[in-house]
């Protein structure tokens, strides 16, 4: 059977699935009476707006933002009531629900919380936002201070026969030390303690006032964590132990309301019909494409890669590219705001975003709105908006390139595997993982990074219309928080998406209520079984090979996740735009 028969059976087989479930998602009736709305932060969220339909549904950051704009919007909403959970690295998307959450309270509704374990990142955002703190009496608080675990494993691969060959442009593009070391370079560790330092006074100021001591009494609380209910009780950090009953009768007095209705967190779920399935079946479809004039919002999540189809949890070159020539020509779309969490990746993937995007910006305004990061390749793209928007601990920069294989020539003489090179031409197996390379091979490899790199400063001087030097003096491959990045000129203005899409309005000409047109948009069952039948959806073997590498055992004691994109990205390119891999900051 033929791999295109077997996706057709797969994808009927699915679609017949899902048209006898019954659909459990329907979103609770409106009403008009006076009411607290109940929003649950339980976990990180997925920045960007697409979901799998295949998949266990799960919000991202900006379903969660839109519930808290529309509660803001609707006169009945009196109070907010908000169940926090651990939000682990998310020391810049943060910022955007505190800035959603301010909007709300500016109103003067109350915002009261309510936890069973939160971490740093959690309590960041109950610090700054909430009215009131509750917490389980079984919970804790885990308010320890950030920290970074950097891993160096030379003498690990030495062992089993294996060479890391990678080569850096820039003094502090350490992408590739775990491979190449085993002990932390001084830039590394200077690089990682200007960032623990702004996140640790994040911190220390969110705790500061909420407790309302000195600088010196919140590094005290910190170093005292983590806490149980009756100490967080005791050290002023929380207002309240109570069970989630208790609490919810609290916010409804304090509002003067009867109701608390729980906000479902994702939008409601396209219901498929038989008909439209049979129209699938047919080749008709019933897509239509957004009308009026409106901003886009572009999100660009994920590793940067190259290629002409989507992958979920990727910013893949070819749609993006599509899609900012589409938004280009269209009359109706008067501004753009990318919205980028991305540590970067490919560096021909990352030029050809740069240049769509750069078109793009000579035709009508685009804002750039960084998440947790838009470093390396994520900030080579963001370099050719207007603006730069982002929060203080949003991570950004990393200017720089890190380049080369693995030569596994040791590991196959003690397997007993026996490999001969034959080519023509001085360079012509220098990719080649069964020797090292020769010293003419290096010397063209270090051409090609340093042209690479040269690129990229350009890059950035063009779209910051910055002098090289002053791109030189930010760059090296330094990654910071973007308080540091604003200083050195990488950063326009501290704040969030939704600041960004009020600017793109403005920008754009259009008012306050001007419709945003998604993209991705959220794929909907009739966009997902067209892509299974069309086979236009994901490359299934370079998706089952980044699952491979991310879920490999060793993933699962040590924090190595992030770097299986660099793996996948040098297996494939050789040249990489990636940050030093130490963003799993708690």
């Amino acid at each position: 059977m033929s791999p295109a028969a077997r996706r057709h059976i797969s994808a009927i087989l699915a679609i017949l699935t899902l048209l006898v479930t019954v659909s459990c998602s329907e979103e609770s009736e409106t009403v008009d009476e006076p009411e607290v709305r109940e929003l649950r932060l339980l976990q990180a969220f997925p920045d960007g707006a697409e979901h799998d339909p295949f998949s266990r549904p799960q919000p991202t950051l900006h379903d969660v933002l839109t519930r808290i704009w529309d509660a803001t919007d609707d006169e009945n909403v009196k109070g907010l009531f908000v169940r926090v959970g651990p939000l682990q690295g998310g020391w810049g998307s943060v910022g955007d629900l505190v800035e959603a959450l301010s909007e709300f309270h500016a109103e003067d509704r109350p915002v009261h919380c309510h936890f069973e374990t939160v971490d740093n990142v959690g309590y960041l955002l109950l610090a700054s936002v909430c009215d009131r703190i509750g917490m389980s009496p079984a919970g804790t608080l885990d308010l320890i201070g950030p920290a970074a675990v950097m891993i160096y494993a030379r003498a690990l691969l030495e062992k089993v026969g294996v060479e890391a060959e990678i080569i850096h442009m820039g003094r502090y593009k350490g992408a590739g030390d775990m491979f190449i070391r085993n002990d932390m370079p001084k830039e590394a560790k200077a690089s990682m303690d200007a960032i623990l330092d702004d996140l640790y006074a994040a911190l220390i100021e969110a705790t500061q006032e909420r407790t309302d001591g000195r600088p010196s009494e919140a590094k005290r609380l910190i170093d005292a964590g983590p806490y149980g209910s009756a100490a967080a009780v005791d050290a002023g950090l929380v207002d309240s132990v109570s069970f989630l009953r208790e609490a919810r009768e609290e916010i409804k007095k304090v509002a003067g309301v009867d109701a608390i209705r729980r906000t479902r967190m994702l939008p409601k779920q396209e219901q498929l019909t038989l008909g439209q399935f049979l129209k699938l079946l047919s080749g008709e479809s019933d897509k239509t494409e957004a009308a009026g004039e409106r901003v886009a919002l572009v999100f660009v999540n994920g590793s940067i890669t190259d290629g002409e189809s989507g992958s979920t949890g990727d910013a893949v070159s070819g749609p993006f590219v599509r899609v900012m020539k589409r938004l280009e020509d269209d009359e109706n779309v008067k501004a753009v705001v990318m919205r980028i969490n991305s540590p970067g990746g490919s560096a021909l993937a990352s030029d050809r975003m740069w240049d769509a995007a750069r078109h793009l910006a000579e035709a009508k305004p685009l804002i750039a709105s960084v998440g947790d990061m838009a470093a390396s390749g994520g900030y080579y793209i963001a370099s050719a908006a207007d603006e730069i928007l982002a929060h203080p601990n949003s991570l950004v920069g990393s200017i720089g390139v890190v380049g080369g294989k693995f030569n596994f020539a040791g590991l196959a003489e003690d397997i007993g595997v026996s490999a001969y090179v034959l080519q023509r031409g001085q360079h012509a197996a220098w990719s080649t993982p069964v020797r090292a390379l020769n010293p003419s091979e290096r010397k063209a490899f270090e051409k090609l990074l340093r042209n690479t790199y040269d690129r990229f400063i350009d890059r950035v001087a063009t779209g910051r219309k910055m002098e090289r030097q002053a791109v030189l003096r930010a760059a090296e491959g330094r990654v910071m928080t973007a308080q540091d990045g604003m200083e050195l000129g990488l950063i326009d203005e501290m704040a969030g998406l939704s600041a960004a899409l009020i600017l793109a309005r403005a920008a754009g000409g259009l008012g306050p209520d001007a419709p945003v047109e998604l993209w991705p948009s959220t794929k909907g069952m009739l966009d997902a079984i067209n892509d299974l039948l069309s086979g236009n959806g994901d490359d299934d073997a370079q998706t089952l090979q980044r699952l491979w590498l991310r879920r490999h055992p060793l993933a699962a004691s040590l924090p190595l996740e992030p770097w299986a994109d660099l793996l996948y990205t040098l297996s494939r390119e050789h040249v990489a735009l990636v940050p030093p891999y130490f963003f799993s900051v708690r």
